[in-house]
């Protein structure tokens, strides 16, 4: 056998190495057969390559079918006609290249220019999303003394990063704001309800100041009035100053008559997956607008409705006479009926003169102590063996003190407590005596007081009273102040504000309406053992009552606030902050631009808009979408339409087309479909407004800056992120979509059209829709992903208008439910063995790159399984890669994370997985394929669950883990 060819030249040909180009001479190697597989993504068209064609051209210089070429038989480069074949064959290969990438633009699946994604889509009428722009919720900020009216347009930016570049947003609805409004507080404080039927149930007091100088057990004087049950004893337990609030807080001991009420608390989330659950909470879905808002006719109506009262009152007065209706209708105070007049503290503890002395000597007749026994009360006659003796009852409202107390006078209150009665008596000084008394074998300086009634009985005559009886006296005055706001829903968190329909604000405020957006924000309570997570709401006020509390004495009139729906969370009291003048707003700046002359001899004229990219608000469409593009000819607003084929010749309208480079071309009829433009100098005109995209979703705090100044606003922020913005579809998107439009024709009346329905809907890049039962009836459930994962806020105008169409253009019957997909995050670990003359680094991030665009959010589906099969294939395809071994193909999903135990029992697996475990056991292998559920009803805890979506996510680094084999 021949091993080797005649010249040695080694330059084979084929597989027969007993031949060489050199022995064999030049071949017809074109054109060369062109047969494409189905299901490719890139086609194989051309008919040959240069060296094909030059060789192919070479062949047949010397065919006998051309016998004119017979002569040429030099082969050399370097010969001109050589030279002109090489030339052609250059020609050759030229033009099929571009012929093979022809034919690959032609098909949705092969072509890779936008522009021709574009063009293909527009053969079946499927236009591709042009993106939408974000919306917010912007707090303004008025200067003291004005008031004024926040107009449609007011722009305002956002203030950049190093990285980034301002964001331009418009308010989209107007409102009067009003100085007063910038930022309301919740009421913190009210006047402490004391009143003489609960004085004796009452259990905290809040006294004025710091120095009180009270001590626990002193007794305190509650003074009702000057009847005689109109003063109460109660003591002191326990004193905590508050110096930031300038105030003293007394904790009162219970009499022992009254018991004490258990108070019922909410049990705190002790575990770190409710904790976590609650941290996630969604906050509540609000009204779309005003004209949704339900209100009745006893809110609207209602007495307490000043703000009503007010306006219809001002309409029938002289101008000059309005300022005032305002503070009459609001002037009325509480009732203080029956109220604390005074407080004092009885802080100098006495004892009847008397109390310490001994007891009385009796002497036998040898003039020995025989015995001894209690004395008499001074002035209480010796009983005899007839009779019995009692206290003159001018002497039982006589109190002699154990020494002398200048303090006191006539009119100063005293207590007296007597143990052997258990009783504590309030008496008032009539008398004051200071003199030197002789009694039970004693002298000392005492004072003597008359009292305004009797403290001791008949009865009393035995000295053993005296000791017996403790006396409180000097009666200091207390000052009350106002107390923190108790919540009658949550007895035991005073301080806090919870998931309620209404809160009482520190003052009354007028120019709050029904229908107005409101933000709270504050920092959050609901999280046990979690301090400084701070979050802000968007709430719509559903009513507005100005009212005071009739317990509460001298209470004033204060503003209450009624939402339409509950808060979603619970704040700190003290840290909460009510922006009261809130004004929806949508990302992109308006530009008015002229954009030429008509010319009625011409048909379809054609214009560019100067400053793409436009700007698309989310609207309850098939698309999901409106422009924000006016065009106007010689003043007069022309309409914009999808075709102009249906165009009479009189129709004044347009459509627009937008490239791949996002620019807006505004195309107008030909004088039979659709009307020309008349002949003009630059009286054609466009108002439109530009940028769109995820660069609109600006973090909380960003917009804070005021492009325009109206006189007597100073400020803007936006407490609250924008959310929706998306950009235009990517080019996946467009190959995805632009056959699924066709097939529901915008409308949604099977389960899959209700998917294929979201799936073309701007700003929504991922749908699956699943009749299910929610434990009481069949509905259909939609799992959404925003487009490029964007986050979908549920009071957003994109979340609300995309709900609002299905209901439009599917079943208006039908029972919905739309859900954000559940998150499931890959995790793979991968040995890989690399060729020779390979670098590892190289290798490593190109095996990345493949991982991450495999499984990818646009390339992954809700409810797509994930292979390990899969995710060899995908890193073997890399070049330079020998073999792989994956040790690790996990996943966690949301449920898992939101339950750190969980979570750790999951991590401590993972960590597990790939390691021998010892014995001669082998390693655990990985999963051979990764389950991801459509949406499911688990029954047993009667709860829906939406889609999950599993993708390899570049922001967590970690879970792809690759290592180099290396023997």
């Amino acid at each position: 056998m021949k091993l080797s060819c005649s010249c040695n030249c080694h330059n084979y040909k084929s597989s027969d190495r007993s031949s060489c180009a050199c022995c064999e001479g030049a071949e017809i190697l074109t054109p060369k057969s062109v047969v494409n597989q189905p299901g490719l993504y890139t086609l194989a068209y051309r008919v040959g390559t240069h060296a094909s064609f030059f060789e192919t051209m070479q062949a047949r210089l010397g065919d006998s079918k051309f016998p004119q070429l017979r002569n040429l038989k030099t082969r050399d480069s370097n010969d001109p006609s050589i030279a002109l074949l090489d030339a052609w064959a250059t020609v050759a290969d030229v033009l099929t290249f571009y012929q093979e990438r022809i034919a690959n633009e032609g098909y949705l699946r092969t072509a890779i220019e936008r522009g021709s994604l574009v063009e293909l889509a527009r053969l079946v009428d499927y236009a591709h999303s042009p993106g939408v722009s974000a919306s917010v919720y912007l707090a303004f900020t008025v200067e003291d003394g004005y008031n004024l009216e926040i107009p449609i347009g007011l722009i305002c930016q956002s203030i950049p990063n190093s990285d980034e570049s301002p964001e331009f947003f418009e308010t989209s609805e107007k409102l009067r704001v009003y100085a007063q409004l910038n930022r309301l507080k919740p009421r913190l404080k009210q006047q402490q309800e004391v009143n003489s039927k609960a004085a004796t149930e009452i259990d905290k007091l809040y006294l004025d100041g710091i120095g009180a100088n009270l001590k626990p057990n002193d007794p305190l004087l509650l003074i009702f009035g000057d009847a005689e049950t109109e003063q109460v004893i109660r003591k002191v337990q326990i004193i905590e100053p508050q110096p930031e609030e300038n105030r003293t807080k007394i904790t009162l001991q219970l009499p022992p008559e009254v018991t004490q009420q258990p108070t019922t608390e909410v049990a705190p989330a002790s575990t770190k997956a409710q904790k976590i659950k609650q941290l996630i909470k969604l906050p509540s879905i609000q009204p779309a607008n005003a004209l949704e808002l339900e209100r009745s006719k006893e809110q609207i109506f209602s007495p307490a409705n000043i703000d009503i009262n007010s306006r219809l009152i001002n309409n029938t007065l002289n101008p000059a006479d309005n300022t005032a209706v305002y503070q009459i209708l609001t002037s009325d105070r509480a009732n203080s009926a029956n109220q604390l007049n005074q407080i004092k503290v009885l802080g100098i503890k006495a004892a009847p003169f008397g109390h310490d002395v001994q007891l009385k000597p009796i002497f036998d007749q040898q003039g020995r102590i025989e015995k001894y026994e209690e004395w008499q009360i001074s002035g209480v006659d010796e009983p005899t063996s007839n009779s019995s003796n009692t206290l003159p009852s001018e002497l039982r409202n006589i109190l002699v003190l154990d020494a002398q107390y200048d303090e006191i006078t006539p009119g100063s209150w005293l207590a007296i407590e007597r143990v052997d009665v258990n009783e504590i008596g309030i008496y008032q000084v009539i008398k004051v005596e200071n003199f030197t008394k002789i009694a039970y074998n004693t002298v000392g300086r005492i004072t003597q007081l008359t009292l305004d009634k009797p403290w001791l009985k008949e009865q009393d005559t035995s000295l053993d009273v005296m000791r017996k009886t403790t006396v409180y006296l000097k009666s200091e005055d207390l000052n009350l102040v106002e107390k923190p706001v108790d919540l009658k829903d949550a007895p035991s968190s005073e301080h806090y504000i919870s998931d309620q329909m209404e809160i009482e604000l520190d003052n009354l405020y007028e120019g709050l309406q029904p229908g107005r957006w409101l933000i709270i924000s504050g920092e959050r309570s609901d999280i046990s053992g979690v301090n400084g997570v701070w979050k802000s709401e968007v709430v719509m006020l559903a009513g507005v009552r100005q009212d005071i509390n009739p317990n509460l004495p001298n209470d004033k009139p204060h503003t209450f606030l009624r939402f339409a729906r509950p808060l979603a969370y619970t704040y700190k009291r003290e840290t909460v902050t009510i922006y009261g003048n809130v004004v929806k707003a949508t990302h992109g700046e308006t530009h008015t631009e002229i954009l030429g002359s008509g010319d009625a001899t011409k048909a379809n004229q054609q214009f560019t808009l100067s400053q793409p990219p436009l700007t698309y608000l989310p609207a309850p469409n098939p698309s999901g979408v409106a422009s924000s593009l006016s065009v106007y000819v010689n003043d007069v607003r022309w309409q914009e339409v999808e075709s102009l084929i249906q165009l009479s010749p009189t129709d004044r309208a347009y459509i627009t087309q937008t490239d791949s480079d996002g620019n807006v071309t505004i195309i107008f009829g030909n004088g039979e479909h659709g009307a020309r433009l008349p002949s003009g100098v630059e009286n054609i005109m466009a108002v439109y407004r530009s940028g769109i995209g995820k660069s609109g979703n600006v973090g909380a705090e960003k917009i804070a800056q005021l492009a325009m100044q109206p006189l007597g606003l100073s400020g803007v922020l936006n407490p609250i992120a924008a959310t929706g913005g998306a950009d235009p579809e990517s080019d996946y998107e467009i190959r995805r979509n632009a056959s699924v439009g066709v097939t529901s024709l915008n409308r949604a009346v099977s389960v899959q059209d209700y998917a294929n329905f979201a799936r073309t809907f701007t700003g929504i890049g991922k749908a699956n829709a699943q009749r299910l039962s929610n434990g009481s009836r069949q509905i259909i459930h939609i799992t959404i992903a925003g487009a490029d994962d964007i986050y979908i806020d549920r009071n957003s105008d994109l979340y609300r208008s995309f709900v609002q169409a299905l209901y439009e253009f599917g079943d208006p019957n039908q029972a919905l439910k739309v859900d954000m997909r559940e998150l499931m995050l890959l995790i793979i670990s991968a040995n890989v063995r690399i060729l020779a003359n390979y670098q590892w680094t190289s290798v490593a991030l190109k095996i990345r790159t493949a991982l991450f665009d495999k499984f990818s959010f646009e390339r992954q589906e809700l409810g797509q399984d994930v292979a390990l099969s899969a995710v060899i294939g995908t890193i073997q395809q890399v070049p330079g890669v020998d073999y792989v071994d994956v040790d690790i193909l996990d996943s966690v999903s949301e449920t898992e994370a939101q339950n750190p135990d969980i979570l750790n029992r999951k991590l401590e697996e993972l960590a597990q997985l790939g390691i021998g475990l010892g014995n001669g056991q082998l390693p655990i292998q990985p999963k051979q394929r990764i389950p991801v559920n459509l949406a499911v009803f688990d029954s047993t805890i009667n709860q829906l669950f939406p889609a999950q979506l599993a993708i390899l996510s570049p922001q967590v680094p970690d879970t792809l883990i690759l290592k180099e084999l290396k023997s």
